[in-house]
């Protein structure tokens, strides 16, 4: 790995699933649909019920209407598909989240080298990001996150679909990001699992650090990043960086 004793980064960005929390998002999916059409039953069938709910995530991730939030694209688009008011189907969406989200914990484990990843960020004064994809409600991130065993009093930002204008892959994604920061492109670090979906931080100007632990390869292409390796060479990087000086 090359030397990093030039890199002044001022934020570190992070991805959740796969990353700061051991979980196969493509066995987790699956079991969270399951779980929710299964509230849904009054309204459509559980097919129509996923049918639709992939078409509206897909105009949420698609979307490029920076005056727009992701909840706000999703719920348009999904409400509108079954027919439904927001109002309408609110109280099956907080019942499912509060009492049968947290169910599907099972899914997920801390990650061994995790913690390493965050003291060393934190005691290299480094801005936290939580940088998982907002296409889930908070409660959903959140949950989550409780699960890697780290509480969200720790991050700068986490990015959620009530708060971001975009999604991964999108650049505009990570620009958001710099730009709520208040920091540079160029002086970001996002690590992640995702060869798609986090290396495309690099079209924000963003350097790239390709987690391994859990690799997720959904493009053609082979991937490139600006460095990658384990979550302890993650720790190790970030142990080499040098101490940023807040008050410069």
């Amino acid at each position: 790995m090359p030397g990093v004793e030039n890199r002044d980064y001022e934020a570190l960005l992070l991805d959740l699933d796969g990353t700061l929390l051991d979980l196969d998002i493509e066995k987790f999916i699956p079991a969270y649909i399951e779980a929710l059409s299964g509230k849904f039953t009054d309204f459509l069938s559980r097919e129509n019920f996923t049918r639709h709910l992939f078409a509206a995530t897909k105009t949420m991730v698609e979307n490029n209407d920076g005056g727009k939030r992701n909840e706000t694209v999703f719920y348009e688009e999904f409400c509108g598909r079954i027919g439904k008011s927001r109002e309408q189907i609110r109280p099956v969406i907080d019942s499912f989240y509060r009492n049968d989200f947290p169910r599907l914990s099972c899914w997920g484990k801390v990650h061994p080298d995790a913690a390493a990843v965050i003291e060393n960020a934190r005691r290299k004064n480094l801005r936290l990001v939580l940088a998982t994809n907002p296409i889930f409600p908070a409660t959903a991130i959140l949950q989550r996150l409780s699960w890697s065993g780290f509480s969200s009093h720790i991050f700068d930002l986490i990015t959620t679909m009530e708060n971001m204008h975009f999604c991964k892959p999108n650049r505009a994604y990570y620009l958001e990001i710099a730009g709520a920061l208040g920091i540079q492109p160029e002086k970001c670090l996002m690590a992640g699992n995702d060869t798609l979906e986090d290396l495309s931080a690099s079209e924000a100007g963003m350097d790239t650090f390709l987690v391994e632990d859990l690799i997720l390869h959904r493009t053609d292409k082979a991937p490139v990043s600006s460095y990658q390796g384990k979550m302890k060479d993650l720790a190790h990087f970030i142990n080499n960086l040098n101490p940023l000086d807040r008050n410069e």
